[in-house]
C-alpha cells in the first residue's frame, strides 16, 4: 500500500506518489543562479525538498537520486561580474562556494549530483538539434527559439491560455520571432560574454534549455518529481514541460511540487524596501536549525510570514526540544532500546545513535540515526513520518516531536525517558532537526544566560532548600523562568529546559 500522497501542481490535486521505478526514485530540483549572495527566500525550497529527500530515503530504502542543477551562465551574472570588475568565473565560484557553506549550516544534505550549466552544453545543443529536426525549434538570426502554437499541451502546468500568457507575461517582441510568446533556446552572445561554438553560431543557452538537458542527463527522459517555487511554475517549469515534449514526446515528470512564497513582516523582499535578508547573515546570528524550524513550521504550500516573533519561537521551540533529550541519563551517544516506544510490538529492534567523527577524529556535530523495524522488516511509520507522507505537513510532524518531548518531561521512568529521547532524535532526522549534541547546541544557543550559570543557581537553589531558606529559593526560580529557564525537581535531581 503507498505510503506518500503529495500535491501535484500538474493536476491541480492530492495524488498517491506511484514511483516509476521503486529501486530508483528520481527528484530533480532547479538550483540556484550563482550571481549574488542567495537569501531566506532562496533557503525554502532547499529545506523544502530535503525533506521530502529525506523522507523518500527512509521509504525507499535510500534508493533515490537527487539532482539539484546550479545556473552559472546568464545576463545576470555577466551584468554582475560587470560591475565588480571581476571575471564571470571568479564570481561564480565566490557564489557558489558561499552557497555549499550555507548548505552545510542548514543542514541539508548532499544531492546525488549538482551539475553545472556551463559543463552541459554539448548535452543542450543535442536536445536544440532533436528540437529542430521535431519541427518543434527554428533557427533565426543566430537564434533558436521553440514554437510554443506548435505544442498543444503548452500551459498545461500553469494553466494559462496563450492569450493570458501574452497578457501577463515578460514576452520579448523580436523581428526574428514567428510568434511572441516562442521563446529562445540559444542566443548570440554581447561582446566579452561567454560564448560556445554552435552550427547556429557563437553564442550560450537560454535558461530553460539547460534545465531539460541536465535532468535528461541524470534522470532520463521522465522522472518522478520535478520541484521548485511557485514563482517558476511559468515560464521556466511550463518551458521545460514542453521542450521535453518536442525532443522525446513524453512528460517530463510524473508530479510537479511547488513551495510557496516567503515574505517578510507581510511584504515581498526587495531591494527598494531594503528588507532583502542575507541567508549568509542570518546564519551569523542564528544556528541554522533554527532557521530551519523557520521554514518548516508552515506548511510548504502556504505563503510563509517572516518575522523576528517566529525566530525567537522557533529557538524557544528547539531549546525545549534539546532540554528533553537532556533529561535522558544515557547521553548523545548511548545505544538505548526503543521497545515500545513506537509501537506495542515486542520484536523492535534495539537502536543505536552513532555519532560521526570529523578528519581529526574529533566527534562531528551530525548524528546518524537507524530507525526500529518490525518483525516483518518493514520500517513502523511512525507519527511524524505519517505527518510527513500526508502531502509534507511539516507542522503536524513538528507537533508530534513536541507530544514525543512532553512524554519525556512527564515521564518518570528513566528506561521509558531514555528510550523516547532516542525516538526524539531519530524522528527528527527526517527534518533534518536536533542533528547536535545537547551539550554544543546549550553551549551556543542560550539567549542571556550561558549553561554554566544556569547550573550555577540551580545548585544555589539545592543548597538554599537543604537550609530550607525557601524564599532564596523561590527567588531563584522566579529568576531563571525570567530567562525563559524552566526547572523542575525529579526523582534523579533538578532538570531544566529553555521555554
Amino acid at each position: 500500500m503507498n505510503k506518500l500522497r503529495i500535491y501535484n501542481s500538474l493536476s491541480n490535486s492530492l495524488e498517491d506518489f506511484i514511483p516509476i521505478d521503486e529501486k530508483n526514485v528520481r527528484l530533480y530540483l532547479c538550483g540556484p543562479t550563482v550571481y549574488a549572495s542567495p537569501h531566506i527566500g532562496n533557503a525554502r525550497p532547499l529545506i523544502v525538498f530535503d525533506v521530502l529527500y529525506r523522507l523518500l530515503k527512509r521509504l525507499y530504502n535510500n534508493n533515490v537520486t537527487y539532482v539539484r542543477n546550479i545556473t552559472d551562465v546568464d545576463d545576470k551574472i555577466n551584468a554582475k561580474a560587470k560591475a565588480e570588475n571581476i571575471s564571470i568565473g571568479e564570481l561564480t565560484a565566490a557564489v557558489t562556494e558561499e552557497f555549499h557553506k550555507n548548505l552545510r549550516l542548514l543542514n541539508v544534505l548532499p544531492v546525488t549530483h549538482e551539475p553545472r550549466a556551463t559543463s552541459h552544453i554539448a548535452e543542450m545543443l543535442e536536445i536544440i538539434e532533436r528540437l529542430i529536426e521535431n519541427g518543434y525549434a527554428y533557427e533565426a538570426e543566430g537564434h533558436v527559439l521553440f514554437r510554443v502554437k506548435k505544442l498543444s499541451q503548452y500551459g498545461m502546468l500553469s494553466k494559462r491560455s496563450l492569450d493570458d500568457m501574452i497578457a501577463g507575461s515578460r514576452v520579448e517582441v523580436a523581428a526574428y520571432k514567428e510568434d511572441p510568446m516562442d521563446f529562445v533556446l540559444w542566443k548570440p552572445s554581447e561582446a566579452n560574454d561567454p560564448a560556445w561554438n554552435s552550427k547556429y553560431g557563437a553564442g550560450r543557452p537560454g535558461w530553460h534549455i539547460e534545465c531539460s538537458a541536465m535532468s535528461h542527463k541524470y534522470l532520463g527522459e521522465q522522472f518522478d518529481i520535478h520541484g521548485g517555487g511557485q514563482d517558476l511554475m511559468f515560464p521556466h517549469h511550463e518551458n521545460e514541460l514542453a521542450q521535453n515534449f518536442g525532443a522525446f514526446g513524453c512528460l517530463m515528470a510524473k508530479y510537479w511540487i511547488h513551495n510557496g512564497m516567503l515574505l517578510v513582516d507581510n511584504q515581498k523582499m526587495s531591494k527598494s524596501l531594503g528588507n532583502i535578508i542575507s541567508l549568509d547573515d542570518i546564519l551569523k546570528k542564528y544556528d541554522g536549525e533554527v532557521i530551519r524550524y523557520v521554514l518548516l513550521s508552515a506548511h510548504y504550500q502556504k505563503t510563509l510570514n517572516w518575522t523576528d516573533q517566529i525566530v525567537t519561537q522557533s529557538l524557544q521551540s528547539l531549546n525545549r526540544l534539546y532540554g528533553a533529550l537532556r533529561v535522558s541519563n544515557t547521553g548523545d551517544n548511548a545505544s538505548v532500546s526503543a521497545t515500545r516506544a513506537f509501537t506495542n510490538s515486542d520484536s523492535v529492534s534495539t537502536l543505536q545513535i552513532a555519532p560521526v567523527y570529523n578528519e581529526e577524529g574529533s566527534e562531528a556535530l551530525m548524528h546518524v540515526v537507524q530507525p526500529p523495524y518490525n518483525e516483518e522488516g518493514s520500517e513502523v511509520l511512525s507519527p511524524v513520518l505519517q505527518g510527513l507522507c500526508a502531502n509534507l505537513n511539516t507542522p503536524l510532524a513538528l507537533k508530534c516531536l513536541h507530544d514525543i518531548a512532553d512524554k519525556i518531561y512527564k515521564s518518570s521512568d528513566q528506561n521509558e525517558i531514555n528510550a523516547l529521547c532516542y525516538l526524539l532524535r531519530s524522528e527528527a532526522d527526517v527534518l533534518g532537526l536536533l542533528q547536535k549534541s545537547c551539550d554544543f547546541w546549550f553551549k551556543n544557543n542560550l539567549s542571556g544566560m550561558d549553561e554554566s550559570e544556569i547550573q550555577r543557581l540551580i545548585s544555589e537553589r539545592q543548597e538554599a532548600k537543604a537550609r530550607k531558606d525557601f524564599k532564596r529559593a523561590d527567588e531563584i526560580r522566579a529568576n531563571l523562568l525570567d530567562s525563559n529557564i524552566q526547572i523542575e525537581d525529579t526523582k534523579e535531581g533538578t532538570v531544566w529546559r529553555s521555554i
